[in-house]
């Protein structure tokens, strides 16, 4: 009784589980799939949270977990059922579900069928069949979609093993006899196949026929007339002895033999080829070559054509080949009979025909608008002509193909003058168009935008030139031009000219001016900044090039060496370079004007120099400068105001030092003074004692008194035996300063006196001494 009861309660529970966990729904897709494919295995449960389905394979009594998705390839199904293709696998699914309290498993689903077959062959393709030695042929070994792999195994027939190539392989003829160990003419026999699991189905077979190369034939020439001929060159292998050939007529699809070089007439082959002229004769050719005990043919060459007319055709010529639209071209339609005069002219482009003289001369225009084009454009052209021949007219070929290109009209040439300018200039534009064009107008285009029609030569303020770019000074404005012409009902544009730049400054920059450009330390030189008249400018800036600096200064300012040096911060000897520039007041605007040009002074360096006071009783005061120089030869150049004297020492003359002399006579009237380098020849007599001039023997005396020098240092009287040279220039009212001295009383004769003589040295000529104006003192 109580097992009875269990029982129930057994049944009872049972049915509640199934109750609670209904059977999932098994679907297979596809249900017939080979090795290489995949079947997909959906255990559809009716909850949402299970995400593990119990596979149950029938045949094994196996159960896989997998997802209750799960797509499976055909070989892993086989794996798991231990079987080979062609097989036929039953599986079916269950689950697992927590409810509540308790974890269910579901029953079990229907069961459900794969059917695994074994993979398809693949399938062989050759293409082409049929080829040469030199030629190749593509080998696809076409594997079903669902195989991944990129190798095939090819079977050559008379060859063992396989040999492995890529599925889709393209070889030689060649490389085909190498593999097969065969020579052409031959014929090679292959199948492939690929790997899948245990399987290797073989596809079709597929032949390759292997020939020698095929002849190439030549026509020559390729038109001609019925009385004409034609050389046909059915040119063989080299490897190949062919003694005969056979020409093939593609019409008729007849050959002839003829040997391999073969000369016919038109009318000839008009004959062979059943065909009257005007015709177009194809033909190809092969030959024939013993091979194994047989004769083998050879592929047919290449197709050529040989066009035969009763006429021969004209000769165009076009001269020029190259115009532009205002240009003119001559065609010139040349044919072999007086009696043609006119021809037909052919517009390849437009298939249309003129009828024209067979000399025409066109302009381009003309050429355009019969071929509806516009320049730039090429046009071709052909000429033929018709002609009597007793009782038929023929018609000519066509002419070879001449060109005549059409270029647009050639561009102008844009020159700007000044190119640079401030606002309140002018600039002259010429837009120079070609001679052989006739325009009154130019285009004017700025690069910032900005264009304007103008007469071709235009002249415009920098005001006027800023506002047509919208641009503002300072500014370089880029302008280019271009022009129009009428040609009948067409106004074709040049094209533009070169780019020309416009510098359009707010102010221009000033001029600068140095003088003298070569001084001493202690010269001074004037620096004239000079500024256009249009701006009032009373300060400017002076900039040196080695400090990179400016001072303020007038515009026009003297400086000395020295300062110069100072400002530049360098030392003599030095070459200054200097440049200027200004500021101006534009409305509320302070503009600063470009620099001026580089000027450069050179400063040299000062020359030594001493003085001394020569002074006598005299009333008379002479002043003469003078500059002593002597070389490494120990030549002596003295360089009076205008004048240059050189001398050397001698046994008479001694040179001291470098003097500046300040000669003083009284009693005269007039002073003298010597600077720089002078000689001063001294003699010394005791109260009444001369000095003679040898050369001369002309002489003058007087009392002189030398009292100091700018050293400090003194020339006492009784100091004898000095010797010096004195040089003078000559005054330009009356005698020279030595001619003066002779004139000079001799005073305070109790003292120590120096007797000066001086004359003019004979030795130059007249001439030298009225330029160089020197006088030579010389000790007696």
């Amino acid at each position: 009784m109580a097992g009875h009861l269990l029982l129930l309660v057994l049944m009872y529970s049972f049915s509640e589980i199934r109750a609670q966990a209904p059977p999932p729904k098994l679907t297979v897709n596809p249900p017939v799939i080979t090795e290489t494919d995949s079947v997909t295995l959906n255990c559809q449960t009716p909850f949402d949270s299970v995400s593990q389905c119990f596979f149950h394979i029938v045949k094994e009594q196996t159960v896989r977990v997998f997802s209750c998705l799960k797509t499976l390839p055909g070989t892993e199904l086989l794996l798991m059922t231990h079987q080979s293709s062609p097989a036929e696998v039953k599986v079916r699914c269950y689950y697992s579900v927590n409810l509540g309290e308790f974890s269910y498993t579901s029953p079990h689903s229907d069961i459900s069928s794969i059917t695994i077959n074994i993979p398809p062959p693949p399938k062989l393709t050759v293409n082409p069949p049929v080829i040469a030695e030199t030629d190749s042929v593509t080998l696809n070994c076409q594997t079903p979609s669902s195989v991944s792999g990129s190798q095939c195994y090819f079977h050559f027939m008379r060859r063992k093993p396989s040999k492995t190539l890529s599925c889709l392989k393209t070889l030689t003829g060649t490389e085909l006899l190498n593999i097969t160990h065969q020579s052409s003419p031959a014929e090679v026999k292959v199948t492939c196949f690929y790997l899948v699991a245990n399987h290797s189905p073989e596809s079709n077979v597929s032949s390759i026929s292997i020939q020698t190369p095929p002849p190439k034939l030549t026509v020559n020439p390729p038109v001609i007339t019925e009385t004409d001929s034609v050389t046909l060159n059915c040119q063989t292998p080299s490897s190949v002895s062919v003694s005969q050939c056979y020409i093939y007529t593609v019409k008729e699809q007849t050959a002839k033999v003829f040997p391999c070089v073969k000369t016919l007439t038109g009318t000839e082959l008009l004959n062979m080829a059943r065909q009257s002229s005007p015709a177009v004769v194809e033909l190809t050719c092969y030959y024939t070559a013993e091979h194994r005990g047989g004769q083998y043919q050879s592929l047919h060459s290449n197709t050529s054509s040989i066009t035969i007319q009763p006429l021969p055709p004209p000769k165009l010529t076009v001269n020029p080949q190259v115009i532009t639209e205002t240009d003119s071209v001559t065609l010139n339609c040349q044919t072999p009979f007086d009696s043609v005069s006119q021809c037909f002219f052919h517009i390849v482009k437009e298939q249309t025909v003129r009828v024209f003289s067979c000399l025409k001369t066109l302009p381009g225009t003309e050429l355009l608008l019969m071929t509806h084009q516009s320049s730039p454009a090429v046009v071709n052209m052909t000429c033929y002509y018709s002609v009597n021949l007793g009782e038929f007219s023929y018609t000519s070929p066509h002419s070879d193909i001449s060109s005549i290109t059409i270029n647009i009209p050639p561009p102008p040439k844009l020159t700007v003058n000044p190119p640079v300018i401030a606002e309140t200039d002018s600039v002259t534009l010429n837009c120079q168009t070609p001679s052989s064009v006739s325009v009154s107008q130019c285009y004017f285009y700025t690069l910032s935008g900005g264009t304007k029609v103008f007469s071709c030569l235009k002249t415009l303020t920098g005001t006027e030139l800023l506002n047509m770019a919208n641009q503002s000074s300072p500014a370089v404005v880029k302008v280019k031009c271009s022009y129009a012409v009428k040609l009948g009902e067409k106004t074709p544009q040049s094209p533009y000219s070169d780019i020309s730049s416009i510098t359009i400054n707010t102010v221009l920059p000033p001029k600068l001016t140095v003088t003298p450009p070569v001084i001493t330390e202690t010269d001074s030189v004037t620096l004239n900044c000079q500024t256009p008249s249009s701006v009032s400018v009373s300060q400017c800036y002076f900039y040196t090039l080695s400090e990179k600096a400016f001072r303020d200064f007038p515009c026009v300012k003297t400086l000395t060496g020295t300062e110069l040096l100072l400002m530049a911060h360098q030392s003599s000897p030095a070459d200054v370079e200097i440049t200027c520039y200004y500021t101006v007041k534009l409305g509320e605007k302070t503009s600063q004007s470009p620099p001026s040009n580089i000027s450069s002074i050179t400063i040299n360096n000062i020359v030594e120099t001493v003085s001394t006071t020569v002074q006598s009783m005299s009333t008379l005061t002479m002043t003469e400068t003078v500059t002593r120089e002597t070389n490494t030869a120990g030549i002596v150049t003295l360089t009076s105001a205008n004048n240059t004297v050189k001398t050397a020492s001698d046994s008479n003359v001694t040179v001291r030092w470098m003097w500046k002399v300040l000669v003083a006579v009284t009693g005269l009237g007039v002073t003298l003074g010597v600077t720089s380098l002078g000689l001063v020849l001294l003699c010394t007599k005791r109260r009444s004692g001369k000095c003679f001039n040898k050369r001369s023997q002309a002489s003058v005396s007087g009392d002189i008194m030398m009292t100091n020098t700018d050293y400090g240092r003194l020339l006492p009287p009784g100091n004898g035996e000095g010797y010096s040279m004195v040089s003078s220039v000559r005054d330009a009212d009356g005698p020279s300063g030595s001619e003066k001295l002779n004139n000079w009383d001799p005073q305070n004769q109790d003292s120590d006196t120096y007797h000066m003589y001086s004359t003019i040295s004979e030795e130059p000529a007249p001439s030298a001494l009225k330029d160089a104006g020197y006088s030579s003192l010389q000790a007696h």
